[in-house]
């Protein structure tokens, strides 16, 4: 008999805030987007010492999307970096990864996705999405695992013949597991695979309704504290080279009229990466606030400590994101191939 869960998997109102989020995006995804830039006009004035427009330029506003635990609208410091330029912050969200913030950006209801994986920004520009990569980021170490539980049987890779896992539609989870399958010489068709996004998969996980879970830091912590889930197979042990980045993207359009605001913003992401980098406790602290993970799991967070960096769109990150999308294409986790160079901005 299966154990009920003590406390929810994910965290807090995730599975409320992250459809809250979707139905956000559908709803504005049918409405005329405002141009970008466009901000509140200065009022004319004279003696009565109302600002003239000439005295107050219009404001830019940018819409940022965020995840359930986005150091950079928590700890204010972005906002306040980027007001001080006349950029005005609109955050869109929570949104549980990064899938749903494309199709936000896509359809015209927010400016940039949140620095998620690049495999499903791969595949949102198969799918049709007139989006532009314009800056990437590698952490390291890469700790994107799958898991299961003690009760479950399965102690290593091939022990997954014939159970379910739960991963992401192209995303990092099922690029993992596919990578998994392949260096352990288990055929994908002797394991079933389901598409499930984490508000829906850690309760399916939880519960024993799934077998095994591909996923990434932070869920997988609160299931290892809670339910004692153990890691049969963990990237960075067991990949040679990364596939998957972290990755920003704007509307094609957007990236063409908006080069100074697009700079800007990924400026302020590059301070607040630094920031959390050289501040990790503090930093998880902060997230904490959002997340509401028990201090056993904070701790497990400071103790894997992971750096990242965040970079403009150059040769190393062409590079290494068209080798991660022919690998993606060639394993048909994403549905075709693409030449990056034509998806991308240098800025």
């Amino acid at each position: 008999m299966n154990p009920r869960p003590s406390a929810p998997l994910w965290s807090p109102a995730t599975r409320a805030s992250s459809r809250r989020a979707l139905l956000v995006a559908t709803v504005k995804s049918g409405l005329v987007a405002a141009l970008p830039g466009c901000g509140d006009r200065g009022t004319k004035g004279g003696a009565s010492g109302r600002r003239t427009e000439a005295s107050a330029p219009a404001r830019k506003k940018v819409r940022l999307t965020y995840g359930i635990t986005s150091l950079a609208k928590i700890r204010g410091v972005f906002d306040r970096t980027l007001l001080e330029q006349g950029i005005e912050v609109e955050w869109i969200g929570p949104f549980p990864n990064h899938a749903p913030t494309l199709t936000a950006v896509a359809t015209g209801s927010a400016d940039f996705s949140f620095g998620g994986s690049s495999t499903p920004a791969l595949q949102a520009i198969l799918s049709g999405a007139k989006l532009f990569f314009v800056s990437w980021t590698e952490t390291l170490p890469r700790t994107t695992s799958i898991i299961v539980l003690p009760r479950s049987g399965i102690h290593r890779v091939p022990d997954l013949v014939g159970k379910t896992v739960a991963v992401n539609r192209a995303g990092v989870a099922e690029f993992l597991l596919i990578a998994a399958l392949e260096k352990y010489h288990v055929p994908r068709d002797r394991v079933k695979i389901i598409y499930l996004n984490p508000p829906d998969a850690a309760p399916a996980f939880a519960s024993g309704r799934i077998d095994a879970w591909s996923i990434w830091t932070g869920p997988r912590d609160l299931a290892e504290v809670q339910y004692g889930a153990r890691r049969i197979f963990e990237e960075g042990k067991e990949l040679d080279q990364p596939i998957d980045f972290g990755t920003y993207l704007v509307r094609e359009e957007y990236s063409r009229v908006e080069a100074d605001t697009i700079r800007k913003v990924i400026r302020a992401h590059q301070t607040e990466l630094a920031w959390s980098n050289q501040h990790h406790a503090e930093a998880q602290a902060l997230t904490r606030q959002i997340s509401k993970y028990p201090q056993a799991v904070v701790d497990r967070l400071i103790a894997e400590r992971t750096s990242s960096r965040l970079a403009f769109i150059d040769d190393e990150g062409l590079g290494k994101l068209q080798a991660g999308a022919d690998w993606l294409a060639e394993h048909k986790v994403i549905s075709g191939r693409l030449n990056l160079a034509e998806h991308a901005v240098r800025l």
